[in-house]
This record gives structure tokens, sequence and C-alpha cells, in this order.
């Protein structure tokens, strides 16, 4: 039975051909011990049982399926569907880790008014569901060392966002295949808090189909267009402003270890020579010197000779 004294929280599901899996996500949705969960599950035009499996469960949940429009679009639509002062998607394949993952979410959002996303883990899982992993720890968490080092600590299925950070910055940017998520953080950290909770709130299903995002190269394109269109906006802070430099060449680090792990070796060791135009002081930093090196000679059997090398003398 809903509590009108307690939000909301719009849960929606982007279903596209993951039969297998399903269920696992729906049912941890359904044992969720929070009263007031909006659910919807939107089949993205899947060719296998989805849409049998989801009348199983008759009016449990709110379900329909559309001709295919992609993951972001149909996130988008759902949250437009719903009204839920929260929002969340659970994504086909995953799954929220106990019973108690929403309530946790709602009640650090209603002690924290001025926070507008907040986070914890998720467990990595094999595709049978066997527990891998906790993703690796986050220490610290601040929005100003998420957007200068590049580097994504946000577990999408364990983050629960006011819709008022969504109407502020606007919804999920369709262009994405691969980083919806990072594009709206740091979106949304430009008028929100951000914090993260030391807690494990879901699963993250590792197997075949499931997006590879470190071993693409379609990857590194993406993120350097996240990053210069953050940093084209009006109204980035003055404190994230003065990191900008830093930031763009930790971008071009990162999207050139995304290309080196697709095989691109050679956009790997352009994008080397870019983070430092970028931000020529960063050459004077060993940290910095590393990343180049392997953005440029990472696959060459000098550097991983090297590497081995030193490794063995550490």
């Amino acid at each position: 039975m809903a509590d009108t004294n307690l939000p909301t929280v719009a849960v929606v599901t982007p279903a596209y051909n993951q039969a297998d899996f399903l269920r696992d996500t729906i049912e941890s949705v359904l044992s969720q011990d929070y009263p007031n969960i909006e659910y919807i599950v939107l089949d993205d035009g899947s060719t296998d049982e989805t849409s049998d499996i989801l009348a199983t469960y008759g009016d449990k949940f709110r379900w329909e399926s559309h001709k295919n429009m992609g993951q972001t679009a149909t996130i988008n639509k759902g949250w437009s569907m719903t009204t839920g002062e929260i929002v969340t998607w659970l994504n086909s394949d995953d799954t929220f880790y106990n019973s108690s993952s929403v309530r946790e979410g709602v009640e650090y959002l209603m002690e924290h008014p001025k926070v507008g996303v907040v986070f914890a883990d998720s467990m990595y899982t094999e595709a049978d569901g066997t527990e891998i992993g906790p993703t690796p720890p986050v220490k610290d968490f601040s929005y100003e060392r998420m957007v200068r080092t590049c580097e994504n600590s946000i577990p999408q299925p364990s983050a629960f966002i006011r819709r008022a950070a969504v109407e502020k910055v606007g919804e999920l940017d369709p262009k994405y295949y691969y980083f919806m998520d990072w594009d709206f953080w740091i979106r949304a950290g430009i008028y929100f808090g951000i914090e993260h909770v030391d807690a494990i709130w879901s699963t993250y299903r590792l197997h075949a189909e499931s997006k590879t995002v470190a071993q693409s190269k379609k990857a590194a394109p993406e993120l350097e267009y996240l990053y210069k269109k953050f940093f084209a906006r009006y109204d980035v802070p003055a404190e994230i402003r003065a990191i900008e430099s830093e930031a763009m060449m930790n971008m071009c680090f990162t999207s050139g270890g995304y290309y080196l792990r697709g095989g691109d070796t050679e956009n790997a060791s352009k994008m080397a020579s870019k983070a430092f135009a970028y931000n020529p002081r960063g050459k004077f930093s060993l940290s910095n010197l590393r990343k180049y090196l392997y953005c440029r000679l990472g696959n060459s059997t000098i550097y991983r000779t090297g590497r081995s090398l030193v490794r063995q003398g550490s």
C-alpha cells in the first residue's frame, strides 16, 4: 500500500532481447520493501520472448511494446510516462541487489535535500547471476574530481535521481550509446549535489551482449564529444572551468585507452599527443607521462616488456 507521506520512485526498465534475464530484473523490483514504486517496463521492439514474459505479470506493473527506438530514447519515454519525484532506470539484465535498495536511496535523498543524485556501489555478476565482486571502491567522491580525472565512478543501476534534476538539466541525450549516464551526471552536478553511499544497491551482469566499453574504440569519440559539449556550456561553474585544461587532457588519455583496447593504435597515439596540447604543463607529471606512453606504445612488445621489468623490480 502506498504511503502518501513518502515520495514516489519511478523505475523504468528498457528491455530489448534479454528475455533470459528479464524475470530477475522484474522480480528484484517487485520484491522491494519500499511502498511507493511506479514501475514501467518498455519493450523496445524485442524479437524474443520478452512480450510473452511481460504478459505473465498481468497488472503487477505497467508495460508496453513499441518499435525499436534505442535504449536512451526508451528511458526518456518511460520517465515522461511516470510522475515519481525520484527516478532511475534498471536495465533488463541488471537487478536491485537487495529488497532495501530503493528505500535506502530514498531515505538518503530525504535526509539530504540539496543532493540531486545519490549512488552506491554495484556487484558484478556472471551471466548466471554468480557474484564476481563489487565495482571499484569509491573513496571521498567529489564532482570536481570526477570531471577532472575523466573517470565515471557512478554505477548507473545504483543511482537515484531527483526528477527536479532532470527537469533542470534535461533528459538523457539520445546521441549517446555508451555514455548517456556519464553525460547526465556531469550536467546534473552543475546545479545539484552528487553523493556516494557505502553500500551495494544493484547488480551489473557481465555477459556476451553487455556493453563492453573498455574494449570498444567506438566509445572514444563519444567521450570526446561529451567533454567538448560539456565545456562549451555557458553555465559550467568557475571552479570547474578552472580545471578545463587538465580535464580535457585526461579525457584524451581515457579516450586513447579505449582506442588502444579496441585495437586502434593510430588514434590512441593521436589522443596522447592531443592530451598535452590541451595541457602542456601536464608533461611534467610522471603519472601523465605514464598515461602518454601507454596510449602511444601500450600494444607494443617494447612497452609490455618494460612494464613487466618495472613490476618485477618493484
